[in-house]
């Protein structure tokens, strides 16, 4: 009957997968790039040297570390420099977090909440959201949670003199590595750690000698790798991408993490109440009590780095941060002893996830620049082929590089041509192309003397001008 049973979890559990990963899949190409997400597919141009990518990457992307794009750089000359391909690779990165959510789980606690934790993580918003963009996110999160699940792994056989394979300790230590080189808000996983073996040695009496040792080890790699990055970063007095404390105070960004404001607070207050209802099995259980000062850590450090330094709190940095909310609400709410309070969070939750996600999914709203309509209209609407692209600050390069290569069946007749305050002198019509991020910016061309406006179109974000010659 137990092998039964067994049986029928893990079939639940791949089909709870299987749905998130549809979930993914569907709309994975409903928006085109945002501008960030323009860099890392410029800096990742597998045509180019090693030597110019990290060139790009220092002129246009140096407040993140290299590594995605890197991987980015080699999944693209592998397979096909365009948009669409390079989504392929966060996609691939949300996959592995979702079957790892409930791997970890498991981990944390052997009963049936890694099917609940399996769900909530693949009905995420947030967490589909980054698996469509071609940012360092996806991986963040997938190497986050790998690393947290290897640490537990590896203390818990510690503590049970079980052996445990050095395979086992290199793996986990080349997963911090690359971890913590995603992005530096990582760190707070590696300052939590420490902080758990602290708290493990002084309150419970126990030594973890060589997990202490291996810490050490990422340590001092990660310094020698990453030290002029870090020094780099701490240089700056200000982050242009920054929330203000305000916005981080309106619910801890729980409202961004679950979709909404009311399924933010309602996940919130979740945690909250499961965390103080269920604090006595906290201080005793060594897995909930990692889970909490990450959680902790990673409001407490970015706040603090705020008051010292200069405001960097952003909500995709703690990306990891789902981990131990997901967990904690899934694992501590199958703790509760109240049968009525445990099934009434559970389906609460579960009910209002789903209507939440059912809005999210089919009624999602288009946030990002469309340039694929924008283009679509001009060719199949216009007689006009010739597009010029409005040079709009430093981020020229980017953006072109992005329509140029957004795939060959759109762009097939499209000339595209690089704004550079001169008009070419064989144009007789032409459309200005202008990406704007933000209305108040300035479309237009200086020799309007010249030239006469025949049309205005708009896209949200995108603007484009039809000119003629007088």
């Amino acid at each position: 009957m137990n092998e039964i049973l067994k049986k029928k979890t893990i079939v639940i559990y791949i089909i709870i997968v299987f749905c998130g990963i549809l979930t993914i899949r569907y709309q994975l190409h409903f928006e085109n790039f945002w501008l960030d997400e323009m860099t890392s597919f410029w800096v990742a141009d597998p045509t180019i040297s090693l030597e110019e990518t990290f060139f790009r990457q220092k002129k246009s992307d140096f407040h993140n570390p290299i590594l995605f794009n890197l991987i980015l750089k080699k999944f693209l000359y592998f397979t096909k420099y365009e948009p669409n391909t390079a989504r392929l690779l966060p996609f691939f990165f949300g996959i592995i977090c979702l079957f790892f959510f409930g791997i970890l789980s498991y981990q944390i606690k052997k009963d049936n909440s890694f099917l609940l934790t399996t769900f909530l993580a693949s009905v995420s918003i947030y967490i589909i959201k980054y698996s469509q963009e071609v940012r360092p996110y996806s991986l963040l999160l997938m190497l986050s949670i790998i690393n947290i699940f290897l640490y537990c792994q590896i203390l818990k056989k510690i503590n049970l003199n079980k052996l445990y394979s050095y395979s086992q300790i290199l793996i986990f230590i080349i997963v911090s590595l690359l971890n913590y080189s995603t992005n530096p808000f990582s760190l707070i996983i590696l300052f939590s750690q420490i902080t758990h073996l602290i708290f493990i040695f002084f309150y419970l009496k126990k030594k973890n000698n060589f997990i202490n040792f291996s810490l050490s080890i990422i340590v001092s790699l990660y310094l020698l790798l990453n030290f002029n990055y870090i020094n780099h970063q701490i240089s700056f007095s200000s982050f242009m991408l920054s929330s203000d404390i305000s916005n981080v105070m309106d619910g801890l960004y729980f409202p961004r993490f679950f979709g909404s404001k009311i399924m933010g607070y309602i996940y919130l207050i979740s945690l909250l109440f499961l965390l103080f209802y269920m604090r006595k099995i906290i201080l005793i259980n060594n897995n909930y009590l990692f889970l909490v000062i990450i959680l902790f850590f990673s409001y407490l450090i970015p706040f603090i780095y705020g008051i010292v330094r200069t405001p960097v709190f952003l909500d995709r940095y703690i990306i990891f941060v789902l981990v131990p909310i997901i967990l904690l609400i899934s694992c501590l709410s199958n703790e509760v002893k109240s049968k009525k309070i445990k099934y009434f969070i559970i389906y609460f939750l579960i009910i209002s996830t789903l209507f939440n996600h059912y809005l999210e999914i089919f009624k999602r709203e288009n946030k990002k620049p469309e340039f694929v309509k924008m283009l679509e209209y001009i060719k199949y609407n216009s007689s006009e082929r010739d597009i010029i692209v409005y040079d709009l600050y430093p981020n020229s390069s980017q953006v072109f590089n992005y329509l140029n290569n957004i795939g060959s069946n759109l762009t097939k007749n499209l000339n595209l041509i690089k704004f550079d305050k001169n008009i070419p002198k064989n144009l007789n019509n032409f459309w200005l192309l202008c990406y704007k991020p933000d209305k108040s910016i300035y479309c237009d061309i200086q020799d309007s003397i010249n030239w006469n406006l025949q049309e205005v179109k708009t896209k949200y974000l995108v603007e484009a001008k039809l000119f003629n010659l007088k």
